[in-house]
């Protein structure tokens, strides 16, 4: 066999399994885009009672524990003009929240404190439930990228397998065409 496609078929075969590799990688990130921790992206943790925070201007989730149940929860963010702009929406069994399908596994978003609704400033929070503060397009900005690094990793993994398979073709056409080069052989002819 040739040396050049010994060559092409060796890359070939190292570019596909490099490819699987990065599909399968990037498979396992685009699934796993969606999950985040409460409690690892929390800006305040409050506890149940009356709390004092500073809000910042930024939309902040409301995060509670998911065996609260909705109907029970009671949260409130007033500052001296003693307004309160923070409204929890249950679903009709009352149990659980509207759209809580896509909250992390083991908790509720239960309301949002939003800058459209608050200015930013001193705020005493209320609350029967120990809850977290987190940041919305800090864990919207997490997914999005994590979704996206997901989504880019199986297309390169499936262009370098793509690669790889031309290159074995490659390697295949010039193992059959291409003979090895032979040495030469020199005939003495008797002299007369």
């Amino acid at each position: 066999m040739h040396v050049a496609g010994k060559v092409f078929l060796g890359l070939g075969v190292v570019m596909l399994l490099i490819g699987g590799i990065m599909t399968v990688m990037g498979g396992d990130s685009l699934e796993d885009a969606g999950e985040w921790e409460p409690m690892e992206m929390s800006d305040y943790s409050g506890t149940a009672g009356s709390s004092e925070y500073t809000f910042s201007g930024e939309d902040m989730l409301v995060m509670v524990r998911d065996d609260v149940r909705c109907d029970e929860f009671s949260f409130s963010v007033t500052n001296d003009t003693g307004e309160n702009n923070a409204k929890v929406s249950c679903e009709e069994d009352g149990e659980k929240p509207y759209g809580h399908e896509d909250d992390p596994e083991g908790w509720y978003h239960m309301a949002t404190i939003s800058a459209w609704d608050y200015e930013r400033g001193e705020y005493t929070i209320e609350s029967n439930e120990d809850y977290e503060l987190v940041p919305m397009w800090e864990v919207l900005g997490d997914v999005v990228t994590d979704a996206a690094g997901g989504f880019l990793g199986i297309l390169g993994g499936v262009g370098l397998a793509g690669c790889g398979i031309c290159s074995l073709l490659l390697g295949g056409v010039l193992a059959l065409v291409l003979k090895d080069p032979q040495p030469p052989v020199m005939v003495q002819q008797p002299s007369q």
